[in-house]
């Protein structure tokens, strides 16, 4: 006899992957099911992974939609149908809440029965996204998204956000009652890695995560032009394969920085622990577009590198403030200044024992607010509150 799901969680992203929305899904479920009983994830798939599994251990039943749609905005459409068409199924007709992570699968779960629960997870608005991945993209189009957004905001039971930023975007924006919103920001569960030796060891400062125009590399590569004269390396290690980062080794190659960068791709949790561990400290160039200053982030590069104790260098935007305390927790320049960049960077690598002491604040703020485990704590709340 089949078990039917009390649950469904939808994600138009890949599960599992090397990016930070697969670490916040991983969690998000984790909260579900100390909710529920047996769940439904419907996400995207590739051709490696099974389009139908059911995992014993989390008591749920996986669908990945793996149907290969080049242009982006039909690729959605199809998604939602085939979305609509499962929660149609008898196996659906036990779902008591059905959490989704964006429009495209939020629209036909609004469509759905109205006594199933709703619960909205916003990090990011496509209406201010896609036109930094399609810049011709039509004004027509961003109308009709901006439309979807509203639907899926005004008809869910709950919303949740990573940062104060995105909530106070989000009031500004629909008619919502404060008290819909709720701010469960990304968490960090933390790995014990070994320090290397110091005869293998070489400095290095870091940058890890996607690569998106947002986040400021360039910013980065005209920063480190001006410290040439010093030994100190600048590793990247990518969410993103080294095919999807082309450009920008063509960036740095074109800036004069390429030989004084070590690139790492796509790697695994306790791999990139043990590179944030071994760093002198990290980097987060957020630049000042409206992606980062009106609909807001939660940065996660930020909190996983305070965990293991390293200094941030981040750009002093509000949501990075919601974090970092300047001087105190980390360390807070201008955004889309290279040239201050740049100089935090030399003060730090000259001054190491500052940026240490920094650091070991930094750890102790993360284990009292940041851990996954008290982020899973508010979720499992909101869902029982449900």
């Amino acid at each position: 006899m089949i078990t039917k799901p009390e649950y469904i969680y939808i994600a138009f992203d890949l599960f599992p992957s090397y990016k930070g929305s697969s670490t916040h899904i991983n969690h998000c479920l984790k909260a579900l099911q100390k909710t529920y009983d047996t769940g439904l994830l419907i996400c995207l798939g590739n051709e490696e992974m099974p389009t139908f599994q059911f995992d014993k251990e989390r008591d749920l039943y996986v669908y990945r939609w793996k149907d290969k749609v080049i242009n982006f905005l039909e690729r959605t459409q199809e998604f939602q149908m085939r979305i609509a068409e499962i929660l149609s199924l008898p196996l659906c007709e036990k779902v008591k809440i059905i959490h989704f992570r964006d429009v495209w699968g939020g629209i036909p779960a609004i469509k759905t029965a109205s006594h199933i629960k709703k619960v909205f997870e916003i990090n990011a608005f496509p209406s201010l996204e896609l036109p930094n991945r399609y810049p011709n993209i039509s004004q027509s189009v961003i109308k009709k998204i901006k439309n979807l957004e509203r639907l899926c905001v005004l008809n869910s039971n709950v919303i949740i956000t990573p940062s104060q930023t995105t909530k106070h975007y989000i009031i500004s924006l629909f008619d919502v009652k404060k008290d819909k919103l709720i701010v469960i920001p990304n968490g960090v569960s933390i790995k014990r890695v070994n320090p290397l030796k110091k005869s293998n060891k070489k400095d290095y400062v870091l940058y890890f995560g996607a690569l998106q125009k947002w986040q400021g590399i360039k910013t980065l590569f005209k920063a480190f032009k001006e410290l040439q004269d010093l030994e100190c390396r600048l590793m990247i290690c990518s969410s993103v394969s080294e095919k999807r980062a082309l450009d920008y080794k063509i960036l740095a190659k074109s800036i004069g920085v390429d030989d004084k960068i070590d690139w790492f791709y796509e790697l695994d949790k306790t791999s990139l622990a043990t590179h944030i561990n071994n760093a002198l400290f990290t980097i987060a160039p957020l630049t000042s577009c409206d992606r980062n200053l009106v609909q807001g982030c939660n940065p996660l590069k930020i909190i996983e590198s305070m965990a293991y104790g390293k200094s941030v260098i981040a750009s002093d935007i509000p949501v990075v403030r919601e974090i970092i305390e300047n001087k105190k927790t980390g360390f807070l320049i201008p955004p889309d200044r290279p040239e201050l960049l740049g100089r935090k960077i030399r003060e730090l690598i000259e001054k190491p024992e500052r940026a240490n002491l920094v650091g070991e604040r930094g750890r102790k703020l993360i284990k009292d607010k940041y851990l996954w485990s008290h982020q899973e704590e508010k979720m499992k709340l909101m869902y029982q509150n449900l």
